[in-house]
């Protein structure tokens, strides 16, 4: 019987492995939205001898680069690489909020449990969660560190523990650097909580841990300004980012609320999570309180803190609370099952058991619709014609030459599988801000320098776009317009062969045949 109860918690973990990587597999051919073709598209140019930054402009941190570039490394540059950072992140966290959920008492039930509450709600539709967005390998890393700290309650962490949370938290903060709030609340948690005969040891704790953190951090910045492209760094990931949160013209465009930018497909699959997480925190802050409760209700706070500091309302921000979500209803179920009388124990396994059927039975019809729906279900059609557009692309185009997409459509060069002229592919930063003139500079220096042969607009950039923008005016001078479909105009250089050829076509009356053809995306 001993060593059943040992092997069930293994079997369940396997199982719950295997669910991870068959749902994800399923939406493997789901044509990719822009972040995660950006960040494929960026890591495939730093191994082809790019620099970021200096060469290849974002306004993240490097890590998201730099395990996407680890992943093309073992998979190649495609599909492959993106389904491997998929399963290989649900799989870790998973792992993680078992572990979590059955310290502090909670024991293996707790931590299958909250495994189980984690593999059905992180790959929702709703919460865009069945793709490696930057939120996924986050989530690795906090809830292993907010492990930590539980796993120290009834001790200080001591110098090896908190130096590992150190890294821990750093390491999530260099995937987007808002998530400092987790650690910055979490830790101010763990002293305020901690015996007061430890207090000052706990205080000492936390220095190690923020200590850890700006060591790793003044090694980036080491790093890049070693490599020329410190201040490029600075401007990019700080500079920008500020203009990029705080204005008031996007805050205006998505007219965001909070959490009530929470739409309803999001809460129906997190709220029977959630109503077993509410009975364990009532009784474990007020019956019986305890410092794993207080971390755990800091950790959600933290997380919706963190996801609504950027002031824009995007699902997939809503991941971050899928694991303090998971652990505390693992907790709750084994807290039920210690307080309940003998003989209605069994409830707190009945609950467990019918929130993770609830779950299961919201999210079933997702898998009854093809994966190219669920791109459609979350962003529209853009991504699915995007997709569908780089194959014409490919017959405008030889071999040899090169095109530039005036917007932020990355896909169409993931797709093709050709490389961008100029390491400014995301057009949004030349409309407004900071970064306006100087990236509009250098986008058109790149381009006079690669002389791409096509030139691919996205409609809903250029209507964004002033009129008189430098860029445009390049493009008018070096250009012509010659077919358009519903989301991107073209335009080819004058006197390269796509050019003479649209030439031609314009003189024998073939270009409306054209401009029919491309237009055919379905």
């Amino acid at each position: 019987m001993g060593k059943l109860k040992k092997l069930l918690p293994v079997a369940a973990l396997i199982g719950l492995c295997a669910l991870i990587f068959s749902l994800r597999l399923y939406t493997y051919n789901e044509p990719l939205e822009r972040d995660l073709t950006t960040y494929a598209v960026i890591a495939h140019e730093m191994l082809n001898g790019k620099n970021l930054y200096s060469d290849l402009w974002d306004h993240k941190p490097p890590a998201t680069h730099v395990t996407y570039a680890a992943a093309e490394l073992v998979a190649g540059y495609g599909r492959d690489s993106i389904f491997l950072m998929n399963v290989a992140a649900a799989v870790a966290t998973l792992f993680v909020c078992y572990w979590a959920g059955s310290l502090a008492g909670g024991g293996r039930v707790a931590g299958c449990f909250a495994a189980a509450f984690w593999a059905f709600t992180s790959g929702n539709l709703a919460l865009e969660g069945n793709q490696p967005n930057t939120e996924v390998f986050m989530n690795v890393f906090l809830a292993a560190g907010f492990a930590m700290l539980v796993r120290a309650e009834k001790r200080n962490l001591g110098a090896r523990g908190a130096f590992i949370v150190g890294v821990l938290f750093a390491v999530a903060s260099l995937y987007k650097q808002v998530v400092v709030v987790q650690p910055a609340l979490l830790t101010i948690a763990y002293v305020a909580c901690c015996d007061p005969k430890l207090r000052k040891r706990a205080f000492g704790d936390v220095l190690i841990i923020a200590a850890t953190g700006v060591a790793i951090w003044a090694l980036v910045l080491g790093y890049f300004f070693t490599r020329g492209s410190g201040s490029v760094f600075v401007e990019s990931v700080f500079s920008y980012n500020r203009y990029y949160s705080s204005s008031l013209s996007h805050q205006a465009l998505h007219n965001f609320r909070g959490w009530m930018a929470l739409s309803p497909a999001i809460l129906v699959v997190t709220l029977p999570v959630a109503l077993v997480l509410a009975v364990g925190i009532v009784h474990g802050l007020t019956v019986a309180p305890q410092r794993h409760w207080i971390l755990l209700l800091v950790y959600l706070i933290a997380s919706e803190v963190a996801v609504l500091l950027p002031g824009w309302p995007f699902p997939h921000y809503y991941q971050l609370l899928l694991p303090p979500l998971a652990i505390g209803a693992g907790w709750s179920i084994e807290l039920l099952w210690r307080v309940l009388p003998r003989a209605w124990s069994f409830v707190s396994y009945a609950a467990g058991a019918a929130a993770c059927a609830v779950v299961v039975l919201v999210q079933l019809p997702s898998y009854f619709i093809p994966a190219e729906n669920w791109s459609v279900e979350k962003y529209g059609n853009l991504f699915v014609e995007t997709e569908r557009f780089a194959g014409k692309i490919d017959s405008l185009l030889a071999r040899d030459e090169t095109f530039y997409e005036w917007g932020s459509e990355s896909g169409l060069y993931f797709t093709t599988g050709r490389r961008p002229p100029s390491g400014i592919f995301f057009a949004f930063p030349m409309l407004g801000g900071p970064l306006k003139e100087k990236l509009s500079r250098r986008l058109i220096e790149d381009l006079k320098q690669s002389q791409p042969d096509l030139i691919v607009a996205d409609v809903a950039t250029m209507t964004l776009t002033e009129r008189e923008h430098p860029v445009l005016n390049w493009f008018r001078e070096n250009y012509k317009a010659f077919a358009r479909t519903d989301n991107f105009l073209l335009f080819a250089r004058n006197g390269s062969r796509l050019g003479q050829q649209v030439v031609a076509m314009r003189a024998n009356g073939e270009l409306r045949v054209l401009g029919a053809q491309l237009q055919q995306l379905k």
